[in-house]
């Protein structure tokens, strides 16, 4: 393969425990994809090195060594002094998205791989930044991931990195999803929406349009993804895979389809409701409280002014000059989720 024959690329976008990992595992699965564990590298680093067009080794180490600090980047199957070796190979004329495909390509899946047809990316913060990952790859497609914002609160109270408190989840959901339709108005044909309870229902037909979508062929034995089991326990850490997801280890079903119903409050569900408000029915959910009530407003006053602080916040940190900003993307999220963890942690059943 010509190293530096543009490859399109594709993100899978979404709110967490949506079912994006799943959509993630079958694409890995895809002789032609590669899509590496979630690390949002692209978009941290652009603002240093989006503008060099001739690279000289000391860009090329810079850039290696920034990534290297990337959260999550650790948990990538990737041969560093290979990957390092690659970029230092890459001075002269190239764009900012000619080393990233480098970066993408040495990633080593788990599954056997032919000619390299597509890359993906997974990476749920990337929904809010669509222009942004257009400016640097201007034929991406997007496919966002939709569940039922009720079900969607039930999987998070599950796992620590979020606060599970019902409206803070469900804004959330609801922010999400509204960016990504102001986004898809704006692009015409660049968006792909999936419901996970389709794809869990009907996988076959939902996968197969994804492929059309997204310019490759359909191959049916994506479906025996979780037949990895085995070499991704030796590949990623095990207490990231048991914690969020094991699941991943069956074949599609649709055993996590509902649970809200049995797992929540009815007023938990007066509030998903109401946050959720029109949106919900935009995407295909039946609401089971469709009037306002005002005191169900100020029980989920706290969750939504602490979700519209955070998106506050975000718009400021952007703001910032490179160098704080990566400090805080690259440490901000772990720190979040050792507190998280220590605030919401739930005693396991036995």
């Amino acid at each position: 393969m010509e190293p530096f024959r543009k490859i399109p690329l594709f993100f899978i976008i979404g709110r967490p425990r949506t079912g994006t990992t799943l959509l993630q595992s079958l694409f890995d699965a895809h002789p032609q994809v590669i899509i590496p564990w979630e690390c949002q590298f692209v978009l941290n680093l652009f603002p240093a090195y989006g503008k060099i067009t001739n690279w000289k080794i000391t860009d090329l180490q810079h850039f290696y060594e920034d990534l290297l600090r990337q959260w999550q980047f650790s948990t990538w199957n990737i041969n560093h002094s290979e990957l390092r070796e690659a970029l230092l190979q890459c001075t002269g004329e190239h764009t900012y998205r000619d080393i990233c495909q480098v970066v993408y390509l040495n990633y080593r899946s788990l599954f056997p791989k032919g000619e390299i047809r597509l890359i993906g990316d997974k990476n749920h913060g990337y929904t809010i930044y669509t222009e942004r990952l257009l400016k640097i790859y201007p034929e991406a497609k997007f496919i966002y991931v939709l569940r039922d914002y009720r079900d969607n609160f039930d999987s998070v109270k599950r796992v620590d990195f979020e606060v599970p408190i019902v409206s803070l989840v469900v804004y959330k959901w609801k922010y999400f999803y509204r960016k990504a339709l102001q986004a898809a108005e704006r692009h015409p044909g660049a968006f792909y929406f999936l419901r996970y309870e389709d794809l869990a229902t009907e996988p076959e037909k939902y996968f197969r349009e994804i492929s059309d979508f997204t310019g490759i062929s359909y191959h049916p034995e994506v479906f025996e993804f979780y037949r990895m089991k085995g070499k991704a326990v030796e590949a990623y850490p095990t207490d990231v895979i048991e914690k969020h997801h094991q699941s991943l280890f069956n074949p599609i079903n649709t055993s996590r389809l509902g649970l809200w119903k049995k797992s929540m409050s009815e007023t938990q569900v007066r509030i998903a409701d109401q946050v959720a408000g029109k949106y919900a029915v935009l995407a295909g959910y039946q609401r089971r409280y469709e009037k306002f009530s005002l005191w169900i407003a100020l029980l989920a006053l706290p969750g939504v002014f602490y979700a519209r602080t955070i998106y506050f916040f975000t718009v400021i940190f952007d703001r910032f000059p490179y160098r704080w900003r990566e400090r805080i993307l690259s440490k901000g999220p772990l720190m979040l989720a050792k507190l998280f963890s220590v605030l919401f942690r739930r005693k396991r059943v036995s």
